[in-house]
């Protein structure tokens, strides 16, 4: 795995993450807040399988 490319990954779905998070849902349909929840709920999973890749793999 490459390092800079796994980086890069990571701060690309914490913004995806954050624009997610800062939604005004107050007016948006059930399943559009869905929808959401379930595109964070696969990004924390990503999240958490890059950095679990990158602890595993680095180099000390």
């Amino acid at each position: 795995m490459d390092l800079v490319e796994a980086k890069k990954n990571l701060e690309s779905l914490h913004q995806d993450k954050e624009k997610l998070q800062s939604l005004n849902h107050l007016n948006s349909t059930f399943q559009f807040k869905q929808a959401c929840q379930h595109r964070i709920h696969d990004i924390d999973k990503q999240i958490n399988n890059i950095q679990r890749n990158i602890k595993r793999y680095a180099r000390p």
